[in-house]
């Protein structure tokens, strides 16, 4: 059942991972993780980064967008001669200007400038681009276009960004490449797309108005040694999008934080797909052991505890390790197991507890066994010792009886003997042992504690050998049968070993101890001595309230004790 009910979990959680309807949930653990562990100034690469945002303020102090490309050229060059390390111009230039000397002066900048990348989302089928005129003339001036083509998820969140667009090399990739002098591997982009390792704050990129810098309001200190991204972050410009940081972000300081993922090696990857594997079936296996062995509370503890723990080295695993693992899988593999677990639990305990009633039925009257029931948690082989009264009765001239009448006859006779016995033992909230021929062997105390034990069996064995017995009596003498019989009762108090036993298919409830061999040998004296209700005198030491009729006998001998017993007796 184990098995079963962790495969049926993990299972149905693989498949809804496949059918993508975690996948909503998947995104929204990845940003919380993103959140959670805040800014980190190392993130934004090897070589330090800064922002030129055309912002509302440049819109305001240039006019309308788009600018001049004069504008332009003289970023480029402020930020060439402030000694940029390279930089990233994600302004699209693909179509040519109202003003050929600005376009001129664009191109002479941009010939000029430190290791250069341009922008377009525009390409052709072979890969190429008419930024500033089309791929020759960008090579003649030692720049290249990168594609800023930007991979949102369903919900508008960028997430993920590609080695390449449409055959021309992604933005970020591009600036790598040329701030590194080398190929980036691709390889780290598994073939196809792979995270932004966001930095965690826009304060740990230093971001400037693109109007400072065309009047030279800027230090030259702020862009030295520097990757400058250059863009768009006025919203009206519409070039700004969701992150897992921050519902609106520039799409500038998107580009500077995927830069600076490829200049880290694209540290941050998905897990192989294995481990997402295993930690589906170690969340699913979780809640259906410990509900082996605990309840249903412990079972939810733990389920608890495991979700804690799932979320907790997802956390560790993306802080210390770069790697992103999934959670909504398992999460919902440990959620299915532990309501399968408990659904379980609940109908072996429903199974069990029908059991329980249908045993302990035959021993103790009907009122009594839900009282059982609760205090019983499982029918196991076995007892517990406890103080209790051993009662046993026997039917005296039952045989004589039995052999002037036909079988049937005596058989009837002698159930309407035991079942008058046997409510007088419910009546008193006794438990029955068994059956002994044409007696029975009931014992109070167990399995429920009660402190009077010895007053109820003595009670019982009172209400056998008068009122009970007496509508026996009367029912033979109506019928015309010998009615010649009387009642022996043998009562004896002291610790006893109660519980069930036989097998694990058919089980007994009975009292084993000295008490209860002493209640049969006084049950058995009852023949000798001319009263019908013998008792020890522990269980007399026992009672809270002793009934006038009491007799001391005295000290007799009893067979099979070394030492004589105090014999009371009912007179």
């Amino acid at each position: 059942m184990l098995l079963a009910v962790v495969l049926a979990a993990a299972g149905l959680a693989i498949a809804a991972d496949a059918g993508k309807v975690l996948r909503e949930a998947e995104r929204a653990t990845v940003d919380a993780r993103f959140r959670l562990r805040g800014g980190d100034a190392e993130r934004v690469g090897p070589v330090p980064m800064a922002l030129v945002l055309i912002d509302d303020r440049t819109m305001q102090e240039l006019g309308r967008f788009p600018f001049r490309r004069r504008y332009h050229a003289q970023v480029i060059r402020r930020l060439t001669r402030d000694g940029a390390r390279a930089i990233a111009y994600d302004v699209q230039f693909t179509e040519p200007s109202e003003r050929p000397t600005d376009d001129d002066a664009l191109v002479r900048a941009v010939a000029g400038a430190p290791p250069i990348v341009l922008s377009t989302t525009e390409v052709n089928e072979d890969g190429g681009t008419s930024v500033l005129g089309g791929d020759d003339l960008l090579h003649e001036i030692g720049a290249v276009a990168g594609n800023t083509t930007v991979d949102l998820d369903s919900d508008g969140v960028l997430r993920l960004f590609g080695a390449s667009f449409d055959g021309l090399v992604s933005f970020p990739v591009a600036v790598a490449q040329r701030v590194t002098g080398h190929p980036v591997d691709r390889r780290a982009f598994g073939g196809g797309l792979t995270w932004v390792d966001y930095v965690g704050s826009h304060r740990l990129i230093p971001r400037y108005s693109f109007s400072q810098v065309v009047r030279g309001q800027v230090p030259a200190s702020a862009f030295r040694g520097r990757i400058v991204v250059v863009g768009a972050s006025a919203p009206s410009l519409g070039d700004v999008h969701a992150t897992p940081i921050d519902a609106v972000t520039p799409g500038p300081e998107l580009q500077a934080n995927a830069i600076a993922t490829v200049l880290r090696g694209v540290p941050l990857r998905s897990a192989p797909g294995w481990i997402g594997l295993l930690m589906t079936l170690l969340a699913a296996v979780l809640a259906p052991l410990v509900a082996l062995r605990r309840g249903p509370i412990a079972t939810f503890a733990a389920a608890v505890l495991g979700g804690v723990l799932l979320a907790a080295v997802a956390y560790l695993l993306f802080v210390a390790a770069d790697r992103v693992v999934p959670v909504a899988e398992p999460a919902v593999a440990l959620l299915l197991s532990t309501l399968m677990a408990l659904g379980v639990s609940a109908a072996y305990a429903a199974i069990e507890r029908e059991r329980t009633r249908a045993i302990f039925g035959r021993f103790v009257a009907s009122d009594v066994v839900d009282d059982v029931l609760a205090r019983t948690d499982d029918l196991r082989l076995g007892g517990q010792r406890v103080d209790a009264t051993i009662l046993f009765c026997d039917l005296r001239g039952s045989t004589a009886l039995l052999e002037g009448v036909a079988p049937e006859a005596g058989i009837a006779i002698l159930n309407r003997f035991l079942t008058a016995m046997s409510d007088a033992v419910d009546a008193h909230g006794g438990t029955h042992v068994g059956f002994r021929g044409d007696g029975l062997m009931a014992v109070f105390g167990a399995p429920l504690d009660q402190p009077d034990h010895a007053d109820r069996a003595l009670a019982a064995g009172c209400e056998m050998v008068g009122p009970a017995l007496q509508r026996c009596l009367a029912e033979l003498r109506e019928a015309g049968l010998p009615h010649d019989l009387t009642m022996g009762v043998g009562i004896a108090s002291g610790e006893v070993m109660a519980g069930n036993v036989g097998s694990e298919r058919r089980m007994e409830y009975t009292a084993i101890g000295d008490a209860a061999n002493l209640a049969a040998r006084l049950e058995g004296m009852t023949k000798e001595q001319p009263y019908a209700v013998l008792l020890a005198g522990a269980t007399i030491e026992r009672l809270r309230t002793r009934p006038a009729s009491l007799v001391f006998v005295g000290e007799v001998p009893v067979r099979g004790r070394a030492q004589p017993v105090d014999l009371w007796a009912i007179g």
